[in-house]
């Protein structure tokens, strides 16, 4: 009782902070929104090298990256015009001109080199650790006013794709710990932390004036919160808009659900270092009984997810579409424990291996809700090939991955963003390679390593590609995770809303075209 009354004194609050004049005018002006997103910043000045604080400003509309992905995950010039790869260690990057900051002086070779230096200097009070990892940049040099050179301590053949991680964010050398200012189509006037954020439109736009003259972001990491905010009228557009809800939205006059699948794949980590699923006939006759068309269609109404072979998504670049989803066929998954000696010798429809009960602890955590119903489910499935499961939900992630690494763990079910800069490198270094940070299934393969570290360094994208595909390839044979499906991101709009697009990266939301009709 107590909890429901914190929700509902939480949703009055969240309420009260959008601006509306009645039922009809979701905003106070026809050219302005008010946009429901489960996250935003903890800070009043939110710096965008900072932990998510780049996301959240990026999402805004506020800073902009050298390079950007396209909404079909393709690499583009940005602020930048143009790249020439000089050596495997040295890249130029020309600038577009005409750039303006937010306080209205010019983006030139020397700012973006003083806001990219901020971020890769040791020294400097905004040193993101994670970035200059990525970038690996050794220097920076200036070799006229909108050209600049960046040499590297090692090739690296993601470094344009690093360059559009949003804590890359440029921000004029004006800014400082009262005032951020970017170069994107809105200025970030106000942060209410955890609440809300507002931004305006900036007239100065290099690629020409924003439709809207302002936006509220007003923040509920409650998806009921931002559904009822929505069917109250009180906002034009929820993000991440809960999907069973979704088919009622879809039949009320004036409002429609749009939705999209994204780079964040749900899938099993799979012990395979020890335990019952080191027999790769276990492995395989677990994904035979999945039913994943049934998970996506009842957790995800199915509207939420897309069933997935690869642990990259159709609308990335990099997929191999050579490789097809695990199809539901639980006599195969009972053939292929047969063959793996298991049996129910005495017939409580559990089978037993090796003289001891199949049973299979799968943990997964609370963060994200769709991840519990989804455990449910495959339990009850893999129940009926005679596989017994212990479910465990935690409050994050870390205690899994802990425990699986000691082999308590025989399944974490995760839910993360496979390219996070639109590259496939990250994905595979940590997680696959003998060696990974995030490696807890104790998977070793030594074509793989070998595959991975050429892929770093080779800088023929066609060439890539290839090496990518065969890495899918081998993962997908040798099941060191399951992969079950893409999430795809669902938003709840009123029609007025125009030009409103969902990106697979889920690190863009606002843009010049947004508008109201």
């Amino acid at each position: 009782m107590k909890q429901k009354l914190i929700f509902y004194v939480l949703l009055l609050i969240f309420l009260s902070t959008t601006t509306y004049t009645d039922s009809v005018c979701f905003a106070s002006e026809p050219d302005e929104l008010i946009i429901a997103k489960p996250f935003g910043p903890s800070v009043e000045v939110p710096d965008p090298a900072k932990g998510y604080n780049g996301w959240y400003m990026n999402e805004a509309g506020v800073t902009e990256t050298l390079f950007v992905l396209d909404f079909d995950m393709n690499l583009k010039p940005w602020l930048a015009e143009s790249f020439k790869n000089i050596s495997p260690l040295i890249w130029e990057i020309k600038l577009k001109q005409g750039v303006r900051f937010h306080d209205n002086t010019l983006m030139d070779a020397s700012a973006v080199k003083w806001s990219v230096n901020r971020i890769i200097d040791e020294k400097s009070k905004v040193f993101n650790k994670r970035i200059q990892g990525l970038l690996n940049i050794k220097t920076i040099a200036v070799k006229n006013d909108y050209t600049l050179t960046f040499e590297t301590h090692k090739p690296n053949a993601a470094f344009l794709y690093d360059l559009t991680s949003p804590g890359t964010g440029i921000i004029s050398p004006m800014s400082n710990e009262r005032k951020i200012y970017g170069t994107g189509p809105f200025i970030l006037e106000k942060v209410v932390p955890k609440v809300k954020m507002i931004v305006r439109r900036f007239d100065n736009y290099w690629m020409g004036k924003p439709k809207l003259a302002r936006v509220y972001l007003n923040i509920a990491r409650n998806p009921t919160t931002r559904m009822l905010a929505f069917e109250g009228g009180q906002v034009d557009v929820a993000v991440n808009f809960p999907e069973n809800d979704a088919k009622r939205i879809n039949l009320r006059k004036g409002a429609k659900i749009v939705h999209k699948p994204t780079n964040r794949l749900c899938f099993f980590f799979v012990r395979i270092a020890d335990g019952p699923l080191a027999d790769i006939r276990v492995r395989m006759a677990v994904n035979y009984a999945i039913d994943r068309k049934q998970i996506v269609d009842a957790v995800l109404a199915g509207i939420g997810g897309e069933v997935s072979a690869s642990v990259f998504p159709k609308i990335l670049p990099w997929n191999n579409r050579n490789l097809q989803p695990y199809l539901y066929n639980p006599d195969k998954a009972s053939e292929l424990l047969t063959e793996a000696g298991a049996k129910d010798n005495n017939g409580d429809g559990i089978l037993e291996i090796n003289g001891r009960p199949l049973l299979l602890n799968i943990w997964t955590y609370e963060e994200r809700a769709s991840l519990k119903p989804v455990l449910e489910l495959v339990q009850m499935q893999l129940q009926k090939i005679g596989i017994a499961t212990k479910l465990k939900v935690t409050r994050k992630g870390s205690p899994i991955n802990y425990a699986m690494k000691k082999g308590e763990v025989h399944l974490g079910l995760q839910m993360w963003n496979v390219a996070l800069q639109g590259d496939p490198d990250y994905f595979i270094s940590n997680i696959f390679t003998s060696n990974a940070v995030a490696n807890f299934m104790g998977y070793r393969n030594q074509e793989l390593d070998a595959l991975a570290k050429k892929g770093k360094i080779t800088f023929d994208q066609k060439k890539r590609k290839e090496i990518y595909d065969r890495i899918q390839e081998i993962i997908f044979n040798e099941l060191p995770v399951i992969v079950l499906f893409h999430k795809s991101m669902v938003s709840a709009l009123y029609n007025h809303v125009e030009n409103y697009e969902i990106h697979p990266s889920e690190k863009y939301l606002l843009t010049s075209r947004l508008c109201r009709k």
